[in-house]
Order: C-alpha cells, then sequence, then structure tokens
C-alpha cells in the first residue's frame, strides 16, 4: 500500500486539492485572540502525483484562478501597515540564480547542510542584514517555481544576504530520506543560522544581529519552533506557513509507517522513504507554542486560495504571538507556494522584500 504523496503538507511540489467545496477562507483582518473561533490547520487533501524531491521544482497543480493583487487587508483596520506599494508600476524582478550565489556545505553535528548563500553585489567589506530561507515538505531549497530562488535575488538588489538550504533527502542533501523529521529539520536550520551568524564570508558581510527567518509551509512551522527558541532571531516571516501544533495529519499513512518503519512514496524516478520518525515528532511538534513568546516583526503572507494550509492558521498565529509589530498580507488568487502566475509570486516577493527591508534596515 503506499499513500498519496498529497496526504503531506507540500510547497506545490505534490499535488494537493481540497476535498471541501471552494477555496479555504481568506483571513480576516486581525481580531482579538480571545474571540477568535479556530479553524482546521489542514484543509483534507486529494489524492495525486508528485514529483521528485531531488529533481527540481516542478507545476504546481493548484487550479484556482489568479486574482488582481491586493494589498494588505489588516492595514485598513488599524494592523501593521503593509509597506508593499501597488503593483501595477512597479519594474521587473530580478533573475533568478545570480552570478552573487554561492553554493556552501554547513557543518551540522554528524553532517553537512547543502545550502546557497546570496549576497548583495556590494556587500564586501559591510555588515548586511541576512535572511535564512526554510522549504516546505519534500521540496527543496528553491522550492517550486524556484520562490527562494527569485527572492534571494530580489533580496540582495535591495542589500540583504540570504541563505536558502536542504533538509535531509531533498536537494543536495548527502542524508537519507529516513532522517527527515521535525527536530532534524529543527537542528539543520538552527546550525544554518549559526553558521549565518559567525561570519561565514570572512570579510564581516554579515551582521550578526540582523538575521531573520522565512520558512514556507512546513519550513514555516521550522522556522517558528527556531525563532521562539533560539535567541536574537530579528525577524520572522510565514509564506503559507504551518504554524500550528502538531496533530496526526494521516493516520493511515502513520498506521503503515508503524508496521514498516517508513510509507514509500512514488516520485516515478525514485521512491521517497518517509520515515515513522517523521509521522511521530510532526505529531509531537508544537511551534505555535514554540513561537508564542516571540516579541520580533512578524510577517505572515497567505494565498486567498491556499487548499494545503487553511489561511485562517495564519491570522490564528499572528493573535497568538507576543509581538506587537505583526502584519498579514494575502495574495487574492493565490495557491499555497505562490506559483499559480507569475503575478502572484512576484506580488508575495516584492511584499516580503519591502517589509524585510524596513524590519532589518537594509537599504
Amino acid at each position: 500500500m503506499r499513500i498519496a504523496a498529497a496526504a503531506l503538507l507540500c510547497a506545490g511540489l505534490v499535488a494537493c486539492g481540497s476535498a471541501g467545496a471552494g477555496p479555504a477562507p481568506v483571513p480576516s483582518p486581525l481580531t482579538d485572540s480571545s474571540t477568535a473561533s479556530p479553524a482546521p490547520p489542514v484543509q483534507p487533501a486529494a489524492a495525486g502525483g508528485a514529483v521528485d524531491p531531488r529533481g527540481g521544482p516542478g507545476p504546481d497543480p493548484a487550479s484556482a484562478a489568479p486574482g488582481a493583487p491586493t494589498t494588505d487587508p489588516a492595514a485598513a483596520s488599524g494592523a501593521s501597515a503593509d509597506p508593499a506599494a501597488d503593483d501595477a508600476d512597479q519594474p521587473p524582478l530580478p533573475a533568478a540564480f545570480s552570478d552573487d550565489e554561492t553554493m556552501v556545505w554547513i557543518p551540522a553535528g554528524d553532517h553537512r547542510v547543502p545550502g546557497t548563500l546570496a549576497l548583495p553585489a556590494d556587500a564586501a567589506g559591510r555588515a548586511v542584514p541576512a535572511v535564512l530561507l526554510l522549504h516546505g515538505d519534500l521540496s527543496s531549497r528553491d522550492e517550486n517555481g524556484d520562490m527562494f530562488a527569485r527572492l534571494a535575488s530580489a533580496l540582495a538588489a535591495r542589500g540583504i544576504a540570504s541563505l536558502r538550504i536542504d533538509f535531509a533527502g531533498t536537494g543536495d542533501s548527502e542524508e537519507p530520506d529516513l532522517s527527515l523529521d521535525y527536530p532534524n529539520m529543527v537542528a539543520d536550520a538552527t546550525a544554518s543560522l549559526d553558521w549565518l551568524r559567525q561570519n561565514p564570508t570572512g570579510d564581516g558581510a554579515i551582521d550578526p544581529d540582523r538575521v531573520a527567518i522565512l520558512g514556507l509551509s512546513r519550513g514555516g512551522g521550522i522556522g517558528a519552533t527556531v525563532t521562539g527558541t533560539v535567541p536574537g532571531v530579528a525577524a520572522f516571516v510565514s509564506w503559507s506557513g504551518a504554524v500550528y501544533n502538531g496533530y496526526d495529519e494521516d493516520p493511515d499513512g502513520h498506521d503503515q509507517a508503524r508496521e514498516n518503519g517508513y510509507v514509500p512514496l512514488d516520485f516515478g524516478n525514485r521512491i521517497f522513504k518517509l520515515g515513522l520518525n517523521w509521522f511521530d515528532t510532526i505529531e509531537a511538534s508544537h511551534p505555535l507554542d514554540d513561537v508564542e513568546a516571540y516579541t520580533g516583526p512578524v510577517l505572515a503572507v497567505v494565498g486567498s486560495d491556499d487548499q494545503v494550509v487553511d489561511p485562517q492558521v495564519s491570522t490564528d498565529f499572528l493573535q497568538a504571538v507576543a509581538s506587537q509589530d505583526t502584519t498579514l498580507h494575502v495574495v487574492q488568487g493565490a495557491d499555497h507556494g505562490f506559483t499559480v502566475d507569475q503575478q502572484v509570486g512576484d506580488e508575495a516577493i516584492r511584499v516580503t522584500t519591502d517589509w524585510l527591508v524596513s524590519r532589518l534596515g537594509a537599504g
């Protein structure tokens, strides 16, 4: 028996669709958390195909039609103003995979973590802020549609460095599939954060006091745990983030993993072995509790048509966190990975870049 890869939280590399009628609801403007009614964290996913998580991005299967870009609806109701301007007259974003990117290997206990370090062109000799980028389940550091690579280029053009990494079994990772679980992802993210803060370029290019974290989907949950448990994270950004306390997301798959030790996921040219430790540790995780006391600035960017993680999750997260600087931005018509078309991806990147520039003091 194989479970459908669609049952997993993903970043657009796994075919996902809602079993319910219509898209998940758009988050309402921030309200008092004592009166907000919680929503189920994850929409049920229909079965679908998948592509190799080592083989780079694939098409996003979301079928929602894109809508016109929107400014932050929270701003009109007194929440933090969205720094993004009207996208209509914005210049094109920089191309992904710039010449200023370098493949790096980050020491992490008994293994090393592959990553891509992107620096602003004029970073040498001056301390610039940086962002650690964390991908979703069974994705890779360039995410679906090269979203992280495109974001890295946009950040570098505005004076912000970035580091994007691969978790176990994905991308260029040397770790086996069965090493993929919540604690190991947190450990690899923490090692990467420490590495960024320790002047990896040797010329003082990274300011250790201005390092933020951004996570997409499960990466948002990992990022929330690290942000809330490692002191000094300068800012946190959640893209369609799975920032909720754990539960058994796939009981049938979990039972199969208990019986066989893992669940085989068929990606066409390889079988990904998703271990029992993944199911157990996701169920035991508590990123919402981990990040609750965080007081630094927080941005949540969600797609109105996300059918993998209910957008209400981000509203609940922003209501729960102690920060007094929270911003919610809803990209109208956007899917889970912001890849349904170029326009929604550009909007997510521009909003995030503008916000990080304002919060990290880049120029």
